[in-house]
């Protein structure tokens, strides 16, 4: 039991890294804070973890500056992760932060504008009402010592897809180990990439793949591992989830190898609304969340090349 609780939070950690990097400001979180929130995404509606059904859980990152509570900062990173166990496959979808949909708190907005008045419900309702999907989780991640927790492993080999400019500097395309700060510089670039929001939530996912990766190697290398990501993944993390249920959700996504994740990112085009840049999401995107919804991922051949914003 002690193994496998242990597995559960390195499964955690692995999974959602990019998305708190990507969603980390320069601005700390006040103290004692947690780092991740894990919840159930419907109260009236119990998740099926025996793996005859996908699971999909909202990922979403809060850019809450002090005074402010995690759940009501805006959503700057938004990911929709689907697991089918059967298949032992996932897919990664990002939306991009400035996407121009209707809110389930009320009006048009960007959709990263739907949790300060509404908290995670009205995000996750937000993003269900998009997208057809029907989460069974939700995960939220804050400012807090991401950047510690990533140095705590002894930092991330982050797999860069492409040479590129950075907001904080230059990155060679392929594997490297990046420190905390490295990581984070990395998963928030968005300026000198040539579809800005695009390819910053396409790298996001790309963290959290090799987060995964990561993870996987090290066990299989060195069992003991388990303890160093045991530090770094769970200690700010909270929950209201039983033990058994947070068994077998990590138990689940265990069985998932980094190869069989697919990452892509929501296709539309930029403009303008009033003042404000947006993102006017393609109607391209019902097709791809139709199918997702029925499986639980996608193949990287069901996915045409604009889902993919990788300038290479």
């Amino acid at each position: 039991m002690i193994r496998r609780l242990l597995a559960v939070s390195l499964v955690l950690s692995a999974w959602l890294a990019g998305t708190a990097l990507g969603s980390i400001g320069v601005t700390p979180h006040a103290a004692g804070a947690p780092l991740l929130e894990i919840g159930r995404a419907h109260a009236d509606f119990g998740p099926t973890l025996d793996g005859s059904k996908p699971i999909f859980v909202l990922v979403l990152g809060s850019d809450a500056r002090p005074g402010t509570p995690m759940d009501h900062g805006l959503s700057d990173s938004i990911h929709i992760l689907g697991i089918n166990p059967a298949a032992h496959r996932a897919t990664l979808y990002g939306i991009p932060r400035d996407s121009y949909v209707p809110l389930a708190t009320g009006g048009t907005d960007k959709i990263n504008a739907a949790m300060p008045p509404g908290g995670v419900p009205g995000e996750l309702q937000t993003v269900e009402n998009l997208t057809g999907i029907k989460f069974d989780y939700w995960i939220l991640t804050g400012f807090v010592d991401f950047a510690r927790a990533v140095n705590d492993i002894g930092g991330l080999v982050v797999n860069v897809p492409y040479s590129m400019q950075g907001d904080a500097g230059h990155y060679d395309a392929g594997p490297q180990r990046m420190s905390g700060g490295e990581a984070l510089a990395f998963a928030r670039t968005r300026h000198f990439l040539p579809l800005g929001d695009f390819n910053r939530s396409m790298n996001q996912g790309y963290v959290m793949m090799s987060a995964l990766t990561q993870f996987r190697a090290e066990y299989a290398k060195d069992p003991t591992s388990l303890f160093t990501w045991l530090g770094a993944g769970l200690r700010n993390t909270m929950t209201t989830l039983p033990l058994d249920e947070l068994v077998r959700l990590g138990n689940l996504a265990m069985s998932i190898p980094s190869k069989n994740v697919t990452n892509l990112v929501a296709q539309g085009t930029t403009g303008m609304v009033g003042s404000q840049s947006v993102v006017h999401l393609s109607d391209s995107n019902t097709a791809m969340w139709q199918k997702l919804a029925a499986t639980g991922y996608l193949l990287p051949a069901q996915i045409p090349p604009a889902f993919r914003p990788d300038p290479t």
